[in-house]
């Protein structure tokens, strides 16, 4: 039977949201699974103590290496050395995908570089800014290595030499000489994004994107788990959900905003998730198993890239819960089979 080792940072399954689900899956699936932090990793006797579900509750056990992991130990730097080892020999499902300016220049060379909104590094502030808001009057500047909305940033021509600054939290306005005094205090030196401001509202005025979650499933294939809208606070500028954003049933937003183009825009949006995670496959060294792909649409209904996230967190709807775990373990047993397969010894 396969074992599936799901590598995590924390130490108590019971604290990690699908865990349950997860182990679900695999018992009506005939798989094995075990849940492990790298500090519960023998290399000398190649065995980890993990965590199985067994009779209702969780109980510690010792097996051995699995024959693929599914890994969410992204926060476990310091215990790199163990992750690499394991790497060597086992199959992960999930890579990253790197920072934002990576995706870009990755897809700045394939067929989605149309659905590109305009990024640079910014270097030197005040002419890096101004280059962008001479060009676009708005811009939006953000973190490289940021997540879930925070640390961004909307920058507004109001005059020549005249800016507003706006965030989720407070407005503020400046010249162009005092830009490098505010972008320098709110991100002391982390390295920064500025990118084109692309309007995505609601027929009120608040807003949205959408969220395409993609998944590999038993057959090796990219298919949708969830597209869903997430729709920013009054005042708010950033729609994640970790932020104030908020979401209801898609059908319905789509009806109201597109009214009878409802339908098609759905489908636009599904293929275009799927499309894209065939094209990030292909530019990659490494394949994905599950990518959350960040989209604006414009007045003229067309698509625009945010972000690419390669661990998107389950879709906020109880019910997907089960279908998120059963494409991750159905994907984990295909490629534990791929792997063994390329891996037979020629008699």
């Amino acid at each position: 039977m396969t074992l599936v080792g799901h590598l995590h940072y924390r130490s108590d399954p019971r604290k990690v949201k699908l865990t349950y689900a997860y182990a679900a899956v695999a018992k009506a699936e005939g798989i094995d699974y075990v849940y492990f932090t790298p500090g519960r990793v023998s290399l000398q006797n190649q065995d980890i103590l993990g965590w199985v579900y067994q009779d209702g509750k969780w109980l510690e056990k010792t097996v051995r290496f699995p024959d693929v992991i599914y890994n969410e130990a992204v926060r476990s730097e310091k215990l790199c050395p163990v992750v690499t080892r394991l790497r060597e020999n086992i199959p992960f499902t999930s890579h990253s995908i790197g920072d934002k300016l990576s995706v870009y220049e990755r897809l700045n060379k394939t067929s989605f570089q149309q659905y590109l909104i305009p990024t640079r590094e910014v270097k030197i502030v005040k002419e890096d800014l101004s280059h962008f808001l001479n060009q676009y009057k708005k811009v939006v500047v953000k973190p490289l290595w940021g997540s879930k909305g925070n640390g961004v940033i909307i920058i507004d021509t109001l005059g020549e030499n005249h800016y507003e600054i706006v965030s989720n939290d407070k407005t503020a306005t400046c010249m162009l000489d005092e830009l490098p005094i505010f972008v320098g205090e709110m991100y002391r030196e982390e390295p920064i994004l500025v990118q084109k401001y692309i309007t995505c509202v609601t027929k009120s005025g608040q807003p949205y994107d959408f969220r395409l979650h993609v998944q590999k499933d038993g057959t090796g294939k990219w298919v949708i788990t969830s597209v869903y809208y997430r729709l920013a606070l009054s005042g708010n500028i950033t729609s994640n959900l970790s932020s104030g954003g908020y979401t209801g049933h898609l059908d319905s937003f789509l009806r109201q905003e597109y009214a009878e183009e409802a339908y098609n825009m759905r489908c636009y949006l599904e293929q275009f998730g799927l499309q894209l995670a065939a094209e990030i496959d292909a530019v990659y060294d490494e394949s994905f198993d599950e990518l959350g792909i960040d989209v604006g649409v414009d007045a003229m209904r067309k698509a625009w890239i945010y972000e690419v996230n390669w661990k998107p967190g389950c879709p906020p709807s109880l019910y997907l819960e089960l279908d998120v775990a059963r494409n991750a373990i159905l994907y984990a047993e295909f490629l534990a089979n791929q792997y063994k397969y390329r891996n037979i010894p020629c008699l």
